[in-house]
């Protein structure tokens, strides 16, 4: 493949062999075609994946696998799997999905009826979601990132239910604290700051200008900044203004009047409009945003003012408006925040040790960081909890008539290979928008609400790097790049967990780097679309992307920006993974488009002996949420169905999460 390449490829290292890319991306149709493929033969367990390497090792394009994506689409799409060989295999309860959601609920289900018999079934080639672990081997030293739910944020708002599995598993938040006051950040150590990344296609030169600090600027400051820029007069003018004006741009109304007429417009028509900021300082800063703000948007003109003034304050500071809250988010509460080194997936092997025994080395939070899951372990015959992977579930039904029926038959995809399974009860805690291709019995009304609940596309991409010596030269941390496919470049530093994991300490170490895809790639593409019809749109445009174009994007990317340090990518790139989530992040509630109806308490409700969980079930992408509508479908069948005694304790009946 390498020779074939072009002279510009070589030189970016793309004839490198580090990504896996030849495997990846050649296999790809063949591997989505393979999942359509007739019933053969019963279950067999698949402990690594098809090239051999554990899940979290692979690298090159991640995220949803293309056979579940394809499998997927095939279900929505009213193709048949063939005749489906039973295994002969019935469990207590089965749950559809393995991500944060679907172990919950395997959790609450266990602490319910001790002794239960329960198996997670899962689409992808690995376990926790969005929360997914990616690991790289950089000379020997073990990187690791997480390639989607990255924190359990604000854990003053999870459920007491919720509080319980964290420390069930392991987690303690006063050791973790300790834990945290004990870190050193080698690149804020250094005196590294952001910058900006100016384009030669857009402004003349490709230039890297260090940013000022942005606590207590003046506006005379932050003139003197852009004086240094590429930027046009109006864009300085705007940004100046917009970061530093105070003015009531609302003056003679009463805040509640400021409040009604927020909700009622975007951010980009206030911007416009109200606060009035040149048109082009409004896009500049618009294309400086990556793919991953405001879950119930796609974009500041799809957003309102009200929810940008909450998220984005700086325009709105002369309103008066009431103060937000904000205690996740600094040092005093740092145990409001909780992070490993792979984000949440951190979080679900230490769910899967509980489930599991034997699956992951330790009994500790700090031991399980290093440690290497046994893949060959989570569908062993005879374990009580069993986890099978790259199983996608393509029908759930009722044995008889829901309303009487004592079990309920699920369908699955293995290797090519329609399979079923039966249960006593379902938990379906994969996407809500498939939940009506997977149990087509569902009530119209309830089929029409969990149509709603549309994904927001996601993408994050890794750069494994040797060492970053450039940055240290250049005097740069996280890089903000306009007009550029990646729009913030940064090093990826998490908390060290009492020394169990250790981020580079010196230049000379390697790191990885965390790529954030610009908006302007995705959504900004579908300009004029409601949220939901936008992010379909940008859903379709990141799944026709190849591993190939990411990686030249990211390592031209990287040698424009990083060049003047002594960076290039073909010596100092030791891997690349990108992980792709074309169903990312669950949306919410969109004041300026949806009306007041609540559609996922709809979806949500229980049907006969399957009950419906996922964060989409809250209409939000927060990982209390995913655990707390987790336990709730638990106790639905478990109060209503399994062992039917009223609970109050956990009784949703009157709509509230």
């Amino acid at each position: 493949m390498g020779q074939h390449r072009s002279a510009d490829d070589r030189a970016l290292g793309m004839d490198r062999p580090i990504s896996r890319r030849d495997f990846l991306d050649g296999m790809a149709q063949a591997a989505g075609a393979a999942a359509l493929s007739v019933a053969g033969s019963a279950h067999s367990a698949a402990p690594l994946p098809n090239d051999g390497v554990a899940a979290p090792r692979r690298q090159g394009l991640r995220g949803f696998e293309n056979a579940a994506m394809e499998a997927g689409h095939a279900v929505r799409d009213g193709k048949g799997f063939g005749a489906s060989a039973d295994t002969g295999e019935h469990y207590d309860l089965a749950v559809v999905g393995a991500g944060m959601s679907g172990l919950a609920a395997a959790w609450s289900y266990r602490q319910q009826m001790p002794g239960a018999r329960v198996l997670l079934l899962d689409g992808c080639d690995d376990f926790g979601g969005h929360a997914r672990r990616v690991e790289f081997d950089v000379g020997g030293r073990q990187l690791l990132v997480c390639g989607g739910t990255q924190e359990l944020w604000n854990l003053s708002t999870f459920s007491p239910e919720s509080l319980r599995m964290l420390a069930d598993i392991g987690i303690d938040r006063e050791r973790y604290r300790r834990h945290v006051a004990a870190d050193r950040d080698a690149f804020a150590a250094a005196g590294l700051r952001p910058g900006t990344f100016y384009n030669r296609e857009d402004f003349g030169s490709d230039r890297l200008v260090l940013n000022p600090s942005m606590q207590g600027i003046t506006a005379e400051r932050l003139r003197a900044h852009y004086d240094t820029t590429p930027l046009p007069e109006p864009v300085k003018l705007g940004m100046v203004r917009y970061f530093t004006d105070a003015t009531d741009h609302m003056a003679g109304l009463a805040v509640e009047e400021k409040i009604r007429r927020l909700r009622q417009m975007s951010f980009t028509d206030y911007l416009l409009n109200v606060a009035r900021i040149p048109p082009e300082a409004v896009a500049y800063h618009v294309a400086g945003w990556g793919n991953d703000m405001d879950n119930s948007s796609a974009g500041y003109d799809t957003m309102s003012a009200w929810a940008a003034s909450r998220s984005y304050p700086q325009s709105f500071a002369g309103l008066g408006l009431p103060k937000v809250e904000r205690r996740s988010n600094v040092v005093a509460d740092v145990g409001e925040l909780i992070q490993f080194p792979d984000g949440n997936a951190g979080v679900a092997r230490l769910l899967i040790r509980h489930l599991v025994p034997g699956s992951l080395p330790g009994s500790t939070a700090e031991d399980s960081i290093r440690a290497q899951m046994r893949y060959d372990r989570l569908d062993r015959p005879g374990s009580d909890v069993r986890i099978r992977l790259s199983s996608m579930v393509v029908r759930a039904a009722h044995v008889g008539d829901p309303g009487g029926a004592r079990a309920v038959d699920i369908t699955y995809v293995q290797d090519g290979r329609a399979q079923r399974v039966r249960a006593g009860a379902v938990v379906m805690a994969c996407f809500n928008a498939m939940v009506p291709y997977l149990v087509p019995d569902l009530p119209v009304e309830q089929k029409a609400a969990l149509s709603r609940a549309v994904r927001k596309a996601q993408l994050r991409s890794f750069v494994a790097i040797r060492d970053w010596k450039a940055f240290q030269k250049l005097g740069v941390y996280g890089i903000g790049s306009r007009g550029m496919p990646f729009a913030f470049t940064t090093p990826w530093v998490m908390p060290e967990w009492g020394g169990a994991y250790e981020n580079a300490r010196t230049p000379d170490e390697p790191a990885v780097l965390f790529m954030n895809l610009s908006r302007h790639v995705l959504d900004q593409r579908h300009n004029g679309l409601p949220p939901r019809e936008r992010w379909k749109a940008a859903r379709a445009t990141l799944q026709a992307m190849t591993f190939e174009s990411l990686e030249r994007d990211i390592r031209s990317q990287l040698n424009r920006m990083l060049g003047g340090g002594g960076f290039d990518a073909a010596r100092d790139i030791a891997g690349i993974t990108v992980c792709r989530w074309a169903h990312g992040y669950a949306g919410g509630a969109n004041e300026l488009y949806d009306a007041e109806d609540a559609p996922w308490l709809v979806g949500r409700q229980r049907f006969g002996r399957i009950a419906i969980a996922n964060s989409d079930a809250a209409a939000t992408s927060l990982t209390n949420a995913a655990f707390a509508q987790g336990h709730r479908a638990v106790m639905e069948l478990v109060n209503d169905v399994v062992r039917p005694v009223y609970d109050f304790r956990w009784s949703e009946r009157d709509g509230r999460m």
